[in-house]
């Protein structure tokens, strides 16, 4: 372990916005942006940042691995890590990818050459919506929000549906696609509706041009998935809640998605979520990752797109960027120097681990515990 320094402090950062107004999508709503950060410093003051979403048990569960993360040198920490089984996933997707963070800062490069040779320095963001706005007409909403993306350089828009009446919204999505021309489009229906009306309403979607349907059913019924996909006149995405490489394993065995979408702050980290793309990609699956969350969140998939290999015809424009452009400053504000799009492109940071730095003041400022 020479040259290393241990780790010296492991911290669990609950970070709290209270939104402006209400954020509405097909199952549900909040009124708050959450995000549960994870900071490890070993004694030469290195600093990794990790993230994830609060769940139910994510605090206490994320206190307990930080805790036994001190006095460790870092690079047996995360061999401990991968190997850790019961953990609760979520908080070790944010406790690894601190690490990772850490470990490639030591070495002085960017966190995706952990794991292999850049195929890429620039992503194409998509947009994803922020939803829908409660008293206002739902064509004046999605006009608004995808003048203002288009606006700030993105060329995709994934619109949030399936609250409202499906015959309402398909024409809303046609009367917005004529408003606002020069997109591509997609649609999350946040697992809203049933697979019979699924199979009703895909085709109409299809002439509309979407690039893909995601999560229109329930994700904890994967067979239903596998039963409707090959009927379907579009692909099909889904997959940000799997919690591993070998429940990604079971999905893509049973043909239950043309797309899938894994998270880093979710499947476990970066590593998981490469494996989970090369399985994926071995059988013809494309993997556009999941990406909902704050800044450390967009920094890692950005360190995992840099690396991730495309082979799917489903991907024939290279891999995508998701991007939230809901109202979230752990997004906007928590960095230095705020990841920004560039002529339709984000430029993947090239600087030690995850190439970005995280304004602490900020952090202090939406620190709740």
């Amino acid at each position: 372990m020479a040259g290393q320094a241990v780790i010296a402090r492991a911290e669990v950062l609950h970070l709290r916005h209270r939104l402006s107004r209400t954020r509405f999508f097909s199952t549900g709503s909040n009124d708050t942006r959450d995000s549960l950060l994870i900071r490890v410093e070993d004694r030469l003051g290195v600093v990794g940042w990790g993230e994830t979403y609060l769940v139910a048990g994510a605090h206490d569960a994320a206190e307990a691995v930080c805790r036994s993360l001190v006095r460790q040198y870092p690079e047996a920490a995360a061999v401990a890590l991968a190997r850790l089984s019961g953990a609760h996933r979520w908080v070790l997707s944010a406790v690894t990818m601190a690490m990772d963070d850490l470990r490639a800062r030591r070495r002085g490069i960017p966190l995706a050459r952990l794991y292999g040779d850049p195929m890429r320095t620039r992503v194409r963001p998509y947009a994803s919506s922020a939803g829908y706005s409660a008293g206002r007409p739902l064509v004046e909403t999605w006009s608004a929000e995808a003048a203002a993306v288009r606006a700030a350089g993105f060329g995709a828009l994934k619109l949030r549906i399936g609250r409202g009446d499906p015959a309402v919204e398909l024409a809303a999505i046609r009367e917005v696609q004529r408003a606002v021309p020069g997109l591509d489009w997609m649609a999350d229906v946040n697992a809203a509706w049933s697979a019979e009306t699924t199979g009703i309403l895909a085709p109409e979607l299809a002439e509309l041009g979407l690039r893909w349907l995601e999560e229109p059913m329930p994700t904890d019924d994967l067979p239903a998935y596998a039963r409707i996909r090959p009927g379907l006149a579009m692909p099909l995405a889904g997959g940000e809640g799997l919690e591993s490489p070998g429940e990604a394993a079971a999905a893509v065995a049973m043909g239950a998605f043309d797309i899938i979408q894994p998270d880093a702050s979710i499947c476990g980290g970066v590593a998981p979520l490469l494996r989970i793309a090369a399985a994926a990609r071995a059988q013809g699956i494309g993997c556009i990752p999941h990406a909902c969350n704050g800044a450390i969140s967009l920094a890692a998939t950005l360190q995992v797109l840099a690396v991730l290999s495309v082979g799917s015809a489903a991907l024939e424009a290279g891999p995508l960027l998701e991007h939230d452009v809901g109202e979230n400053p752990m997004r906007t504000d928590l960095l230095v120097w705020p990841l920004v799009i560039r002529d339709g492109w984000m430029d993947i940071p090239d600087g030690p681990g995850l190439g970005i730095e995280v304004d602490e003041a900020v952090v202090a400022a939406l620190r709740v515990s």
